[in-house]
């Protein structure tokens, strides 16, 4: 199967060299996720071929969304809200892969426009807010996102075969939303793109996961009740259970 896909690959290559300078192919192994009850992420295969030496980084964004970002401070021995900002346009998801850590792609400036690497993630917002403060704001997104696992803090690693052939693994946690997911990939040389690719990868719940996700959207009411029966069900058996225990 490898070898097949590895076959069109290079055919592919072949056919498209001769309309464009610089191109770059890839590919992934699924393009869907599917989320049902049990959902404990997934693995997929990015493969693709280059047509010139260069560094390729891989970056996976997920839904771009609101959030909204509380402040605590301790008044008088109990915390508290002092303050609320909202953010925009911040990724429920990011995942970056390349083939050496970005600080040794001496492209810095090209990683911070194209919004490669956690640290360089652009959110709207509090743009009334110092610069420092705004970055504490910013830095407690990040923050909570990592401990989330929707932001993963560790590169991954691109494989390159022959120096045209290169494929990662792309790994999602548990802690996915729905949505259409972009795959960018980048080809660098000295400091530069010389080429680009776009993918994307389709999130979608299903099974009971589904089911249960449209009741909390359309039936607010019935979905309300019905966690309220289970909540007093699952705590009558605990208690039971304790006292025959106990007996």
């Amino acid at each position: 199967m490898k070898k097949l896909i590895v076959f069109f690959l290079i055919f592919f290559f072949l056919i498209f060299q001769s309309n464009a300078k610089k191109i770059i192919i890839a590919d992934i192994s699924d393009n869907k996720i599917n989320i049902d009850v049990g959902f404990q992420g997934a693995k997929l295969l990015f493969f693709g071929v280059i047509d010139e030496e260069g560094d390729v980084v891989v970056s996976v964004t997920g839904p771009r969304k609101a959030i909204r970002v509380r402040k605590k401070e301790k008044k008088m021995g109990i915390w508290l809200n002092s303050d609320t900002k909202i953010f925009y346009d911040v990724p429920s998801y990011y995942y970056v892969a390349a083939t050496r850590p970005l600080e040794q792609l001496k492209a810095e400036n090209l990683l911070k426009i194209n919004q490669v690497g956690i640290k360089n993630i652009r959110f709207e917002g509090a743009e009334e807010k110092e610069k420092e403060e705004r970055n504490y704001w910013i830095d407690g997104i990040v923050n909570s996102m990592v401990e989330a696992e929707r932001y993963n803090p560790k590169q991954g690693i691109i494989k390159l075969s022959d120096k045209r052939l290169f494929k990662t693994e792309l790994n999602f946690s548990a802690e996915l939303v729905d949505g259409e997911y972009l795959v960018d990939t980048l080809l660098l040389k000295d400091g530069n793109v010389i080429a680009a690719r776009r993918s994307f990868i389709n999130v979608s719940k299903s099974g009971y996961g589904e089911k249960i996700y449209k009741m909390s959207k359309n039936n607010r009411l019935s979905y309300g009740l019905i966690a309220v029966f289970f909540a007093i069900v699952f705590g009558l058996f605990v208690h039971e259970s304790i006292r025959r225990f106990n007996a």
